[in-house]
């Protein structure tokens, strides 16, 4: 390299445990191909460190070789996928895997989320006959754990190219969900939102089933975030006849037919808004319910170390709390139940299963009942003495 800045005595590095590319992804394939574009600008200006290029997409001189975060291995075993027909070597050990054609069956749904087959095939008929569901109860009942598990299994596989998700909060707005004007190098350029880029993609794949995920779903201002949605999700408006130019843009949009929404929603939650009318018409509901005394509950505490009087206090006490909780209609309501998922975790290594209960009782379900019965101390003390009694 006579001549350069580089002239003069130099190093030779002997790499080991690589594979060679075949073919190589070319730097425009996910420095200027989108979303990895953006997507990786992003991750720079978030401040992630080590990366090998900076916020414009150049390449940064001496950091070719520093090591890869799950997130940017995941972005460029995308963009390979995109460009090759396969993940990058090496890329399965660290981040999640592209998709999986592997089959999800109602079968696998069941593991571990404590409802019943028929409960799960009613859940999944009403889904495809409404196309819009909401999964609603109280906290612990695991409602986003049951949402993957329900979508996965309406997918037939456990493929996340086909599943999108958002959390709303009361920050959320059309511009994030549907479309609008985001800053660029440049100035501002109109951008599609996570709802409408899904469906697009989806659009090009109409012989499979997609599904989009809202969490929180009462959380934000429902109809500023849908804006004209709050037409186009109804189940019989999903047709390209239906198509409407959105806001700030002049392209038709319509929901594709096999675009599924599941919202999730908190039932005890006071700070939050009642969801309308409008929307409460185009989403069927269902609840979730505490399942501490189902059979799969008790064999899924047995084999973390949760047994004999203990199991059974736990399901028993626990169980006597909803009772009242459930009868106190005036204040709260079965809506405020305790869920069986504050429990699933178990014991940890470090600790017993008395000391495990305690802990739990002490640290998450006493916390909520000091809420939930903020007028009646007394009785928020009482209710936690009963739950830590001894055995």
């Amino acid at each position: 390299m006579a001549g350069t800045d580089w002239e003069g005595p130099a190093y030779r590095v002997q790499l080991t445990g690589h594979a060679t590319l075949g073919p190589p992804l070319p730097r425009e394939a996910f420095l200027e191909k989108e979303p990895f574009a953006t997507e990786l600008r992003e991750l720079a200006l978030s401040g992630a460190k080590g990366l090998f290029y900076n916020a414009h997409r150049g390449l940064n001189q001496g950091a070719y070789l520093t090591e890869a975060t799950p997130t940017l291995l995941s972005v460029l075993s995308r963009a390979y996928h995109a460009h090759a027909g396969n993940p990058l070597p090496f890329a399965e050990e660290v981040a999640a895997p592209i998709t999986s054609t592997q089959k999800f069956t109602i079968d696998d749904a069941l593991e571990g989320l404590f409802l019943e087959r028929q409960e799960i095939e009613q859940i999944l008929l009403l889904w495809n006959a409404k196309k819009n569901i909401i999964l609603q109860g109280p906290p612990g009942v695991g409602k986003s754990f049951a949402a993957r598990r329900l979508a996965y299994a309406l997918l037939g596989a456990e493929d996340r190219e086909r599943l999108g998700f958002a959390q709303f909060h009361q920050s959320y707005s059309y511009e994030d969900f549907v479309e609008g004007y985001r800053p660029t190098e440049m100035g501002f350029e109109l951008r599609a939102g996570k709802f409408v880029e899904f469906c697009r993609r989806a659009e090009s794949d109409l012989e499979s089933p997609y599904v989009f995920i809202i969490d929180e779903i009462n959380r934000g201002n429902l109809s500023k975030i849908f804006g004209e949605l709050m037409l186009l999700i109804e189940n019989d408006k999903r047709d390209p006849a239906w198509a409407i130019a959105l806001a700030s843009g002049a392209v038709p949009f319509h929901v594709p037919a096999n675009v599924y929404v599941m919202g999730l929603m908190n039932t005890a939650d006071r700070s939050l808004a009642v969801v309308d009318y409008a929307l409460r018409r185009r989403f069927a509901f269902v609840d979730l319910k505490p399942k501490l005394s189902s059979p799969e509950f008790r064999l899924w505490l047995e084999q973390r170390g949760v047994q004999g009087p203990l199991l059974d206090s736990l399901i028993n006490r626990i169980g006597a709390l909803n009772k009242e909780i459930g009868a106190d209609t005036t204040n709260l309501g079965s809506g405020f139940a305790i869920g069986h998922s504050f429990f699933c975790a178990g014991p940890t290594d470090e600790e017993d299963a008395w000391g495990w209960y305690t802990r739990m009782i002490r640290t998450e379900s006493a916390p909520l009942l000091r809420e939930y019965w903020f007028d009646a101390p007394d009785k928020a003390k009482g209710w936690e003495d009963q739950l830590l009694a001894p055995l």
